[in-house]
């Protein structure tokens, strides 16, 4: 989809039959090849919200600089590469309906998501006379969008009924619309390593007093798996793994954000940690999927080569009160659930790469 229609979809949704106007321009900002952001040509005051992300990669670390000193400057729609688009006036969303308190409308900072069946827009609205995010509003562009942020509204009102300290708080609900409104957490992406600040979020996951079983899981992917699609060479490997999971030791249960990535951990400038976009997240998982998604990712989207981790996490492991005969198992655990999700997702080139990733299983035992 072309990005003005995107841009059209976006505060066609937020607007909510009103109508608009007049334009406003925005300046497009791509990233692999689609439109990324889309930020108020002209709009210096947005310059906090855009220095509180950063991408991971060098080369994209240094455009991405360049475009805040450009906004800076005032001269976003100068930068090369980017596009000028003109949207329907942004003053006729209604605001106030999705949880906006502000004194006068906010300045909307537009995040896209990943081209895909999941997309989303993720909207940081921004206090003009103070240049401070106030709230985020994520706006889902597909079915299964919807889905996914209504899904996470509900885990969110669940943390908080738990009084949990580390994930961003409810604002609105537009249960009709499926857009929701939340506060914004302000600090830096995390680190690509699992530093000390990762383990005491992934503590604060454990659910105290309960337990789960590799095998009440096990049980799960088994019928899961007899309902895959024909044509995925890897489930035999996955079917396999699955029988040598059936253990029924009791294993601490935890909340399992289920997207534990460096890019969804905000290291606050008072100290400590937060994490973001909680709709994959899940209650009783196992322990340490989120620890072995974290490194798991990274060897996929940053070109690593296929390797397990299970000895990178002993003791902290072991700390958790992990067994320690469990934790190989556990990571095996969480290649079934990712292969599985793939699966679902039709993502057979991520699925190959799990398939051979569990398959080194295989030849460590032989």
């Amino acid at each position: 989809m072309a990005t003005i229609a995107v841009a059209n979809q976006i505060f066609g949704q937020l607007r909510d039959g009103r109508g608009a106007t007049e334009t406003a321009t925005y300046v497009a900002v791509a990233g692999n090849d689609a439109a990324r952001w889309l930020l108020p040509a002209a709009s210096a005051e947005i310059g906090r919200v855009l220095a509180s992300w950063a991408p991971y990669r060098m080369w994209p670390r240094v455009v991405w600089s360049a475009v805040c000193a450009a906004n800076k400057l005032g001269r976003t729609a100068e930068f090369p590469g980017v596009s000028v688009i003109e949207v329907g006036e942004t003053l006729a969303a209604d605001w106030e309906s999705l949880g906006w308190r502000g004194s006068g409308p906010p300045i909307p900072v537009i995040y896209l998501g990943t081209p895909g069946p999941r997309r989303k827009a993720v909207i940081h609205l921004v206090d003009r006379p103070t240049g401070i995010c106030e709230a985020v509003v994520k706006v889902p562009l597909t079915d299964e969008a919807r889905i996914a942020v209504l899904h996470e509204a509900e885990v969110l009102d669940t943390l908080a009924s738990e009084r949990y300290e580390h994930s961003p708080r409810l604002l609105h609900v537009d249960w009709e619309r499926a857009i929701t409104t939340q506060t914004f957490v302000e600090g830096n992406h995390g680190s690509r390593k699992l530093t000390p600040d990762c383990w005491q979020l992934l503590r604060s996951l454990v659910l105290a007093g309960k337990t789960t079983t590799l095998a009440e899981h096990a049980d799960t992917w088994a019928r899961e798996l007899r309902h895959t699609q024909n044509g995925w060479t890897e489930s035999m490997t996955v079917a396999g793994e699955i029988e040598e999971l059936r253990d029924d030791s009791p294993l601490p249960a935890c909340w399992q954000h289920g997207d534990f990535t460096p890019w969804n951990i905000k290291r606050l400038n008072h100290g400590g940690c937060a994490l973001l976009d909680w709709e994959d997240g899940q209650c009783r998982s196992l322990p340490l999927q989120d620890a072995f998604h974290f490194l798991h990712m990274q060897d996929w989207l940053f070109g690593e080569r296929p390797k397990l981790h299970a000895a990178e996490l002993w003791k902290e492991a072991v700390e958790m009160e992990v067994p320690f005969a469990s934790i190989n198992n556990l990571e095996a655990g969480y290649l079934v659930s990712s292969y599985l999700k793939c699966v679902r997702e039709h993502n057979h080139e991520r699925a190959r790469f799990v398939s051979v990733t569990l398959a080194l299983r295989l030849r460590k035992a032989a």
